[in-house]
């Protein structure tokens, strides 16, 4: 974990209320796909957290939507401003060689994670099934999808590709077609749920980036836990410290 002050590279306006962000890289510490960095948005006090969406050697992307004062301040800063970032932070998607086979699973800002970690599958040449989730074809962010990765769109209106939530057409997938040897998956509460409930089915490997309340993102505050299977039934683990990357199997799935 760095403190560091990072300079804004670029800033896109993609789709209606999301935005794409890029800041010159100065972490010494390589960040893998699953972490995130904690930005303070002048004037706030709490940082926000954001899953890194890409990187390389010289620069750090994220993905954000505009939901209220913080994130909307985001949007108006302007390249060769700077912020001041913690990271990287939590920890990533395992990968393993056995696994060649791989479905990803995102709904709306969900998918950032995913989009970095299809960058370094895609390097160990997996064979990738992207499930791409979205209310309607305007908020589909096509300018920033991997290319060599095969994509089943599902809009909740029907204006783009199959009209539903995303996880039925995983179930489609994995009903009449083939199973994957592992899933991963981003986005609301609801979807990963689902996700897991599906993957159970099959007794297929699946790790889902939660998505909780964060306020302090370094595991002091224990703001954001969330119910973990344990040998004494349950114990609280920090989404920020121990995750946000978790074994689907582990948790205890609320309803919500």
């Amino acid at each position: 974990m760095e403190v560091k002050n990072l300079k804004v590279a670029d800033i896109k306006h993609l789709a209606e209320k999301h935005w794409f962000l890029e800041l010159e890289n100065s972490f010494n510490e390589i960040p893998q796909p699953g972490q995130f960095i904690h930005i303070k948005i002048p004037p706030f006090f709490l940082r926000r957290p954001f899953s890194i969406a890409g990187c390389t050697r010289d620069k750090i992307s994220i993905l954000f939507k505009i939901v209220g004062e913080g994130s909307n301040a985001l949007s108006r800063v302007r390249k060769g401003d700077v912020l001041n970032v913690i990271g990287p932070l939590g920890k990533p998607f395992p990968i393993r060689n056995t696994w060649k086979r791989v479905f990803l699973v995102g709904g709306g800002t969900g998918i950032a994670p995913l989009l970095f970690l299809s960058e370094e599958l895609i390097k160990k040449e997996k064979q990738i099934l992207f499930f791409y989730g979205t209310k309607n074809k305007k908020h589909i962010m096509f300018h920033i999808l991997p290319y060599g990765v095969d994509f089943i769109f599902s809009t909740e209106d029907g204006s783009f590709g199959q009209k539903g939530f995303v996880h039925m057409s995983l179930v489609q997938q994995m009903e009449e077609k083939f199973l994957p040897d592992v899933i991963y998956a981003g986005g609301p509460y609801g979807l990963l749920r689902q996700v897991a409930i599906v993957a159970g089915r099959y007794g297929i490997p699946t790790f889902v980036s939660l998505e909780n309340r964060l306020a302090c993102g370094t595991g002091l505050c224990y703001g954001c836990v969330t119910r973990i299977k344990s040998k004494k039934g349950w114990e609280y683990k920090r989404v920020c410290r121990d995750g946000p990357v978790f074994d689907a199997a582990n948790i205890i799935w609320e309803e919500q």
